[in-house]
């Protein structure tokens, strides 16, 4: 007879499994996505840290549309300096994308971060 390994669980395996919907009887067991699922196995410093890390991610990506719409609008515009001044125009539209997006953004952003919780299950 063969018998089967003892399984101990700690309280903080166990714990974010509470957070799972209880399912009614007769109705459909709710379906977890993969990051749902490891999202739900995060201790609270590693939600943190992807929250950060996506909204990190969402303000460069709108620094970096908005760097590219300035330099669309600025296209044949000459800003002066000559042929220096022109090879240094991506720089200024990189930095004004920042600036832009630090004093609060086109709101990008916002969409972008909302769009990233969700697929990483962390909404």
């Amino acid at each position: 007879m063969t018998t089967l390994p003892q399984i101990s669980a700690s309280a903080a395996v166990i714990a974010p499994l509470a957070k799972v919907p209880a399912v009614q009887p007769g109705a459909f067991a709710p379906t977890l996505t993969a990051a749902q699922a490891k999202a739900a196995l995060m201790t609270p410093a590693q939600r943190a840290s992807a929250i950060a890390k996506i909204d990190t991610t969402a303000k460069a990506f709108e620094a970096s549309f908005v760097s590219t719409m300035m330099g669309n609008m600025f296209n044949g515009v000459d800003m002066g300096g000559g042929s220096g001044g022109e090879a240094f125009k991506s720089v200024m539209m990189d930095t004004i994308g920042k600036k832009i997006v630090a004093a609060g953004g086109v709101g990008l952003s916002k969409s972008v971060q909302a769009e990233m919780l969700k697929m990483q299950g962390l909404n």
